[in-house]
C-alpha cells in the first residue's frame, strides 16, 4: 500500500469517524445534488493576522472532509459549493458557502466556509 492510499484510508478511518472527531453535514457541489459527508469542523472563531490583530472573523468556519468521490468530495468549487450543518453544537442547521481551499492532499480538504 502507498503512503498516499495510507492517507486516504487514514482520513476515512480515524479523523472523518463520528467516533472520534467528525459529525455528518449536507455537501451540495455547485449544480449538483445534496449528500450526506463527514466532517471536522472547527468552531472557534479565526484571528487575522498583522494589523488586524485583536479582531475576529466572523461567520467563518473551517472544515476538514475528505477528498474521495464517494465518501467526501473530489472536486471543490470556491463561492459555489455549499454546506449545512450547526454553526453551534446542537444548534439548528445553517448554510454555509465554501470560499476558500485551505489545503489539500490525497486524503483530506482544508475547507475556509462561509455564512
Amino acid at each position: 500500500m502507498s503512503f498516499k492510499d495510507n492517507l486516504n484510508k487514514d482520513a476515512l478511518n480515524c479523523f472523518l469517524t463520528p467516533d472520534e472527531f467528525a459529525e455528518a453535514i449536507q455537501y451540495t457541489a455547485k449544480n449538483g445534488s445534496p449528500k450526506t459527508i463527514k466532517a471536522v469542523i472547527s468552531r472557534k472563531r479565526l484571528i487575522p493576522g498583522g494589523e488586524e490583530s485583536g479582531r475576529t472573523l466572523q461567520n467563518q468556519i473551517e472544515i476538514f472532509i475528505a477528498n474521495h468521490e464517494t465518501y467526501g468530495v473530489s472536486s471543490v468549487n470556491k463561492g459555489g459549493d455549499e454546506v449545512l450543518f450547526p454553526e453551534v453544537l446542537g444548534g439548528i442547521d445553517v448554510n454555509f458557502v465554501v470560499v476558500d481551499i485551505l489545503g489539500e492532499d490525497d486524503g483530506m480538504w482544508h475547507l475556509l466556509v462561509q455564512k
